[in-house]
């Protein structure tokens, strides 16, 4: 499920929804709806009024994959060169790995990248990463991926993944699993399926996205979309610049 594409529609742009700036989550609340003010319990998604109960979900479609860390965390050589982007879109890339084989030397291998099959430029430090103009890299990749919402179900052979960002650092994608929960690989790093706060996470949305570290700060404030990708046919990746 890998290709390459150097074609890009010019002037294509997104649709008009995505340009409205909504926050991801603050730190512990409740994930079941945006109105509670109570804070989840401890490792979980929700409330104590909300762990009975929630009046929203987002369906599953039955194309969503498994959560399976080992399977991604295991060998340094995959663990290494797939990133957020790569896991969102469930995607096991065997030249990226083959980059990494030699376990006595330093992994250096570009990550994936959106925008890198339709010809967009690399990602620049100078230039914000706005919802917008990541969401106009993703379908100049793959036409066939299609906005939607947290409690819409994904049409057939397809699966939901969302994507949010830090405007001057990063951008961030997680993806939903067969066990209707979310996860996420950060970079190189291994596949994690809870938020900053060490809480699942049920809703992106919600969820806090927060990684302020001593190391310095990647807040993904800024939700972006919901969006449906094809998990059945082939999808169009490249390595390229930027982070992950």
């Amino acid at each position: 499920m890998l290709g390459g594409r150097a074609s890009r529609k010019k002037g294509s742009k997104p649709p008009k929804n995505t340009r409205k700036i909504t926050k991801t989550g603050s730190k512990a609340r409740c994930q079941c709806i945006r109105t509670c003010t109570e804070l989840a319990l401890p490792g979980t998604h929700f409330c104590k009024d909300h762990m009975t109960k929630c009046p929203r979900n987002s369906p599953l479609s039955g194309y969503e994959p498994n959560y399976e860390p080992k399977r991604w965390n295991a060998k340094r050589s995959l663990r290494e060169t797939h990133n957020c982007f790569s896991y969102s879109m469930n995607i096991h890339d065997p030249k990226q790995v083959q980059l990494c084989m030699d376990e006595s030397e330093e992994c250096e291998a570009p990550f994936h990248q959106p925008g890198s099959p339709s010809g967009y430029h690399q990602f620049s430090s100078k230039k914000l990463k706005t919802c917008p103009n990541m969401i106009a890299r993703i379908l100049g990749d793959n036409p066939d991926i299609r906005m939607t919402t947290f409690e819409s179900r994904c049409p057939r052979d397809s699966s939901k993944i969302a994507l949010v960002v830090d405007p001057k650092e990063d951008y961030h994608f997680l993806r939903q699993d067969s066990n209707m929960l979310w996860s996420h690989k950060a970079g190189a790093r291994p596949v994690k399926n809870i938020d900053a706060a060490a809480h699942t996470i049920w809703d992106p949305q919600l969820a806090y996205l927060n990684y302020t570290t001593g190391d310095g700060t990647l807040d993904y404030s800024i939700f972006c979309a919901y969006l449906c990708v094809p998990r059945i046919k082939k999808l169009y990746l490249l390595p390229g610049g930027g982070k992950a």
